[in-house]
């Protein structure tokens, strides 16, 4: 009985001494983070289906871009705004598409006479952000993973 209890011993003292490379822990960088972070020209931005079959990357762009804006175009003229004064300027929406492909309002950048003139512009932005279609998300390619980004939509508004 004693002798199994010491080869029980053993084992078990040669199992964790053989096991301790496991609880080492591996120390990486935030210069290599950062590197492995930034965006590179083999990343791919995100992209709807229509867009998929087109070459050029800078064309691939564009086409994303046109269906983010006409779809909110499409929406505003279903839905138009009304303002209180006459005004003309461009606002900036920065939108978050994550990393499902989903569409969101991050923040928009607008003057306070244009808060004065349409009060219910960040409402009716986040109806028509709503209603953009399901995007294929952003891949980081160097880990093959989808991650969230961000981009600005200029939008000029002309009220007379």
């Amino acid at each position: 009985m004693k002798n199994i209890k010491v080869y029980i011993i053993i084992i078990s003292l040669s199992l964790l001494a053989t096991g301790c490379h496991l609880f080492e822990s591996t120390k990486v960088s935030s210069k290599e983070i950062k590197a492995a972070s930034t965006w590179s020209k083999k990343d791919q931005g995100p992209t709807f289906s229509e867009c998929e079959s087109i070459e050029s990357t800078d064309d691939k762009k564009d086409c994303f871009e046109s269906i983010v804006s006409n779809s909110i175009l499409d929406y505003i003229d279903q839905n138009p705004l009304e303002s209180s004064e006459p005004i003309s300027e461009e606002i900036s929406a920065v939108l978050i598409i994550d990393k499902d492909g989903y569409f969101s309002l991050d923040e928009i950048e607008r003057s306070r006479q244009m808060d004065n003139a349409i009060p219910n512009l960040e409402e009716q932005l986040l109806a028509a952000i709503s209603m953009i279609p399901k995007a294929e998300p952003a891949i980081k390619t160097n880990v093959g993973a989808f991650v969230s980004t961000k981009m600005v939509l200029p939008i000029m508004i002309v009220a007379d």
